[in-house]
């Protein structure tokens, strides 16, 4: 339908009180009507969607007196009431059914006071998106790892303790997998996320951990909406451990984040020690050291790089970015001096790399924008490299941004904050002693 507007001018309304005024005085005579007619869209109404993750859960313990569940939500009585009241299986996005999970509540999983070599535990965590699809992210901290003073055996076995510091953490082997089927154990096909030490779990958790929606798949998949996806957690304390952790305790969190997956594309990244393994296209750097003649360099490779410089402060916060324009020019910007040189079209992932000796650099805020659009980071977004032991070789850590082909081939860029603090033993006429990469492939 269409509807030719009229524009109303002063002459025109002048005119029609005029015309009124005639229809008034000849009212007894007749009437007039105008054409006129009306439609419309009437009671239009948006509403917010939702995303509201909730978990239930079931922990085991393997100890004293065997395999035991030491909790579950919903327990068993809820389950078998559900099945009483409604049959079958729970459907855990009915109004119903959520109101038997977790929400919002911050609750233990396990709390052990008698740990034995042998022992062990697990948790298999459901995570329940009622409504959108999501991106998922696994975090956790280790907040407690003690000592808690020395028992006669305990001092005999690792001599005497001078930082409170227990071994526990390290000794207990921990496993974390996706766990399809959500049946609290690790089946022959099922992904493994993570396997090694506590503190080397924590270590990973620290920084977040995203989740594949769909590990049978070689994509990163958001989790999606009205499902139910299973993570199994793992540890033991192997049975050959000795005095050494006696009366030690850990203390830790585990956290699921959940943010929507629609209009928001994701990439994963993940950390490592080394340098990261890529074939390296063109790289941008910033280095410190009391003999460089550059401090900054930006290009195909460190012979033909355009290089710049710039007077470091010892642990301030200074932001960075680099930025391709799609057209084979790449600058990259440290606290406000900016370099450029022409480079190859990046072709797939990119590493952002922390090189120190008796120095610490820390990379945080990262961020990833491609076109103009702010794509999400799963997974960890900081990266930090620390030595201060006198001896060694320096330390080497990255983070991997596993961006496709298609995403690097226009314009983008990544930006963040990095922190630089010196030793006081810092070796100022070492060349790399500091250094933050960013490599292309």
């Amino acid at each position: 339908m269409t509807t030719d507007r009229q524009h109303i001018t002063r002459r025109t309304v002048l005119a029609g009180l005029g015309t009124v005024g005639v229809a008034a005085a000849g009212a007894g005579l007749g009437t007039t009507a105008l054409f006129n007619d009306r439609e419309g869209f009437f009671g239009n109404t948006l509403t917010a969607g939702s995303l509201d993750l909730l978990l239930d859960y079931k922990a085991t313990y393997d100890g004293p007196d065997g395999n035991v569940v030491l909790g579950q939500v919903p327990t068993p009585a809820e389950a078998q009431a559900w099945e009483d009241q409604f049959g079958g299986e729970i459907d855990f996005c009915s109004e119903e059914g959520q109101a038997l999970l977790i929400n919002g509540d911050e609750i233990p999983v396990f709390e052990l006071d008698d740990v034995k070599p042998g022992d062990s535990g697990e948790v298999t965590v459901s995570l329940h998106i009622c409504d959108n699809p999501a991106w998922v992210t696994m975090s956790g901290s280790m907040y407690d790892n003690l000592e808690n003073g020395q028992t006669e055996p305990e001092l005999a076995d690792e001599g005497d303790d001078v930082d409170g510091v227990g071994e526990l953490a390290d000794l207990i082997e921990v496993t974390m997998w996706y766990d399809p089927n959500c049946n609290n154990v690790l089946d022959d096909g099922e992904v493994v996320i993570f396997e090694g030490s506590m503190t080397d779990a924590f270590a990973a958790l620290e920084a977040g951990v995203g989740l594949d929606g769909d590990a049978s798949t070689p994509e990163f998949d958001p989790v999606p909406g009205a499902s139910t996806y299973c993570i199994g957690f793992y540890w033991e304390l192997p049975v050959e451990v000795g005095n050494e952790v006696q009366t030690d305790s850990v203390s830790f969190d585990l956290v699921f984040d959940a943010e929507q997956s629609r209009h928001n594309p994701a990439v994963t990244t993940s950390q490592g020690s080394g340098f990261a393994p890529l074939v390296a296209g063109s790289f941008a750097r910033a280095r410190f050291g009391g003999t460089n003649t550059w401090e900054l360099a930006v290009g195909p490779d460190v012979v033909g790089a355009t290089k710049g410089e710039y007077a470091w402060t010892s642990g301030a916060t200074v932001p960075f970015a680099y930025e391709y324009d799609g057209a084979g020019t790449a600058s990259f910007t440290l606290d406000g001096v900016t370099i450029a040189d022409g480079i190859p079209a990046p072709t797939g992932r990119f590493a952002v790399q922390g090189k120190v000796d008796e120095a610490t650099i820390a990379v945080d805020n990262l961020a990833l924008s491609v076109d103009g659009d702010a794509i999400s980071l799963v997974g960890p977004d900081t990266v930090m490299a620390s030595n201060d032991d006198g001896v060694g070789p320096r330390d080497i850590q990255h983070l991997i941004v596993n961006t496709s082909g298609a995403q690097v081939s226009g314009p983008f860029s990544v930006t963040g904050d990095v922190t630089v603090t010196l030793q006081g033993d810092y070796d100022t006429s070492a060349e790399e002693g500091v250094a933050l990469d960013l490599v292309f492939e």
